[in-house]
């Protein structure tokens, strides 16, 4: 078979792999896919079946041998293309990871800057670039999708007095339950330096998080540094102060990772921000609402909002379907004049990773 065959053959599987964004079939993919496999990996990830599989069992299928097989398996999971878990007999289950998120972030999570990683990041923001342009050129607005594929975590503490806190928003439930947190770089804001050094918002890096087998995955293979629930929970609260967005995937029984987002660099804002109503992408099924009588006008809320979802007359008014209910106002209204409220058309998350993926595919 052609090289071109080969990754004409993974593209194929790629784009039945899920995810958040498009795969879409054309130059700019295809100069990506070339940056990150070779031929032969192709050749074997363009075989491999949508369920994780291990060497032994793909290279009795492939008919090819053992080696050969884990040999290419193993490359890819080093290079952030394939997903890599041990089953209760030791033996490595592997998967191929969705574009993004998946294949992006394992480019960056490890925060180096080799050659590879400076080609990878510039044929990544051609292909983004590409979907951007293609995104803005219809005639007509994406319908919001009735699921979103994430969701924000609101500062815990802006809801613990609510009428209505919804479990999901909850972060110390997901954290009594985990047992293993891996921290890493922030993929949006390295990619964004890989692509022009001077391009730094100047908030911090190191604060992107991974939870249970997925820390165990970020620490083996890509650079993530195990830790504590306390650091975790200090770096949070860190982000927290300079203004980041908790965002993760849009579950309601599992937490698979936390990005903490700036609007200037992060794709999950930046997709909000660019549709005509961001909380129809993501929220953390809260509002933020103002007790005019409480208010100063102070606009520091205008200033900490991420989706430009407050303005200000006498008093600051929110804008309800552009607001994400992030809660960073909230946190920093030197007047009390802010709360959360819980969203009325507000439903329940996919329970996993695995069924929101599901749901996704059926769109």
């Amino acid at each position: 078979m052609s090289a071109e065959k080969t990754y004409e053959e993974f593209y194929n599987v790629l784009r039945k792999a899920g995810g958040a964004i498009p795969v879409i079939h054309n130059d700019a993919l295809f100069a990506l896919i070339k940056e990150l496999l070779t031929p032969e990996e192709a050749a074997v990830a363009g075989l491999m079946p949508r369920k994780s599989i291990t060497a032994e069992k793909l290279a009795e299928t492939l008919e090819r041998p053992l080696e050969d097989v884990r040999t290419h398996l193993e490359a890819m999971t080093d290079n952030g293309v394939l997903h890599a878990k041990r089953n209760k007999e030791g033996q490595y289950k592997y998967s191929l990871l969705p574009l993004l998120p998946g294949i992006f972030e394992a480019q960056f999570y490890r925060g180096t800057k080799t050659d590879r990683d400076y080609r990878i990041a510039r044929r990544f923001k051609d292909y983004l670039d590409g979907v951007i342009k293609l995104r803005d050129s219809l005639p007509e607005p994406l319908p919001a999708p009735s699921t979103s594929y994430f969701r924000v975590l609101p500062i815990e503490e802006e809801i613990k007095t609510n009428k209505t806190v919804f479990p999901y928003a909850t972060l110390s439930k997901f954290m009594e339950q985990i047992q293993d947190i891996a921290v890493g770089t922030c993929f949006c804001r390295h990619h964004a330096i890989l692509v022009d050094e001077k391009d730094d918002c100047g908030v911090s890096h190191k604060n992107c998080m991974a939870f249970g087998d997925a820390a165990i995955f970020m620490s083996e293979r890509h650079n993530g540094r195990l830790v504590e629930k306390e650091e975790a929970l200090e770096i949070l609260k860190k982000a927290e102060a300079e203004g980041l967005v908790h965002c993760s995937a849009n579950t309601s029984e599992e937490l698979v990772f936390i990005c903490n987002c700036c609007s200037c660099h992060c794709g999950i804002l930046g997709t909000a921000k660019a549709a005509s109503h961001a909380s129809s992408i993501l929220t953390s099924g809260y509002i933020a609402n103002v007790d005019s009588q409480l208010c100063s006008a102070c606009e520091t809320c205008i200033e900490r909002c991420p989706v430009s979802a407050i303005s200000m007359d006498d008093v600051a008014a929110v804008d309800s379907e552009q607001c994400i209910g992030c809660s960073l106002c909230v946190s920093t209204c030197p007047t009390g004049a802010i709360e959360l409220i819980a969203k009325s058309d507000t439903r329940t998350p996919p329970e996993t990773l695995l069924d929101l993926e599901a749901v996704m595919r059926q769109k």
